[in-house]
C-alpha cells in the first residue's frame, strides 16, 4: 500500500507565448490502502494530476510525496525506477500490445525488470485468473472485447506488484454496464490486493465506489467526501446547464486561440512547427469537450 501526499503542487503547460495552467497549487491527502477517485468535468486537470503522481510528469512547484519520498526531486533514472516498480498504470485505451497474447502482454512490465520466465508465466496466469480471464490467456487484442482488453490492462498494471494503481478515466471507452463491471473490480481487487487506488473519471456513477471522492475543478481539489455525505446529483456542482455552460466558455477560448495562431503564423510570427504542434494540441482538446457536450446532450 502507498500513501500519496500532493502539497501546493502547480503544473503549467507552455507552448510559444501560450500559458496553459493545469494545477492550481493543489493540495490532496490519500491514505494507505484508500480507493480514492478523482472527479471533475473535461478539462479540469484530472489526467495531469495523474500523471505527475506517477512521475511521467514534474509539476513546476509543489511537493508530492508517495510512501514518505518526495518524487518531484527524483531525476530521471529515479522516475523511470518508480514507474517500473512503484506504480501500475490503467489508461482509458487500454495500451496493450496488439500482437501478444494476454499472457505475454501481462508478462511484459516483469520482463523490463528481470523476473525469471518460469515466475513470470506463474504470475501472469494467477493475475489473469483474479480478472477473470483464466480462459482468454492466449488471446490477443483483437479477439477480446473492450472490457477484457481493461481486464488485461489492469493485469498489467498489477503485474509488478506496486503498492500504488493509477487508474486515467478506464471506464471511458466502455458501455456503462461493461464500465461499471470494470470499477467493481477494481473495488474487489483494491480490498484483497491492498493496493491503493487513485482513479480519475467525468462518470460520477462510477465514483460512488470509492472510499473517498475529490472533486476537481480549474485545477483544484475543492472538496473531499465519501460516496455516503453528498447527492449524487450535486457531487460535480453539476447541474446540466451549469457543466454545459462552462464547457461552451471552453470551446469559445479554444477556437479564438486557434484563429489566433492561424493569424500569427500568416503575419510570420510564429513558425510552421509550432502552428503545428499547438494547433494539434488545441484540436485535440477541442474534440474532448465537444465528446463531453455530447454526452451531456443526450
Amino acid at each position: 500500500m502507498a500513501s500519496v501526499i500532493c502539497e501546493r503542487v502547480i503544473k503549467i503547460y507552455r507552448t510559444g507565448t501560450t500559458e496553459t495552467v493545469a494545477l492550481r497549487e493543489l493540495s490532496m491527502n490519500v491514505r494507505e490502502g484508500e480507493f480514492r477517485v478523482i472527479a471533475g468535468p473535461s478539462g479540469s486537470g484530472k489526467t495531469t494530476l495523474l500523471n505527475c503522481i506517477g512521475a511521467i510528469d514534474v509539476p513546476d512547484a509543489g511537493t508530492i510525496i508517495v510512501n514518505g519520498e518526495d518524487i518531484t526531486k527524483f531525476d530521471e533514472k529515479q522516475r523511470i525506477e518508480y514507474r517500473k516498480r512503484k506504480v501500475g498504470f490503467v489508461f482509458q485505451l487500454f495500451n496493450l500490445v496488439p500482437y501478444l497474447t494476454a499472457l505475454e502482454n501481462v508478462e511484459l512490465p516483469m520482463t523490463a525488470i528481470g523476473v525469471p520466465r518460469e515466475e513470470r508465466l506463474k504470475r501472469a496466469k494467477e493475475l489473469l485468473r483474479l480478472v477473470g480471464l483464466e480462459n482468454k490467456v492466449n488471446k490477443t487484442p483483437y479477439e477480446l472485447s473492450g472490457g477484457e482488453q481493461q481486464r488485461v490492462a489492469i493485469a498489467v498494471a498489477l503485474a509488478n506488484d506496486p503498492p500504488l494503481i493509477l487508474a486515467d478515466e478506464p471506464t471511458g471507452e466502455l458501455d456503462f454496464m461493461t464500465g461499471r463491471q470494470i470499477v467493481r473490480l477494481f473495488r474487489d481487487l483494491h480490498k484483497e490486493l491492498n493496493k491503493t487506488i487513485i482513479m480519475v473519471t467525468h462518470d460520477i456513477a462510477m465514483a460512488t465506489y470509492a472510499d473517498r471522492i475529490s472533486i476537481l475543478r480549474d485545477g483544484k481539489i475543492l472538496e473531499t467526501v465519501t460516496p455516503a455525505e453528498k447527492d449524487l446529483a450535486t457531487l460535480l456542482f453539476t447541474r446540466a446547464d451549469e457543466l454545459i455552460s462552462s464547457l461552451e466558455e471552453k470551446r469559445k477560448k479554444i477556437l479564438e486561440e486557434i484563429k489566433k495562431i492561424e493569424k500569427d503564423f500568416r503575419q510570420g510570427m510564429i513558425s510552421l512547427d509550432e502552428l503545428v504542434e499547438r494547433y494539434t494540441q488545441l484540436k485535440n482538446e477541442l474534440k474532448r469537450i465537444e465528446s463531453e457536450l455530447k454526452k451531456l446532450s443526450i
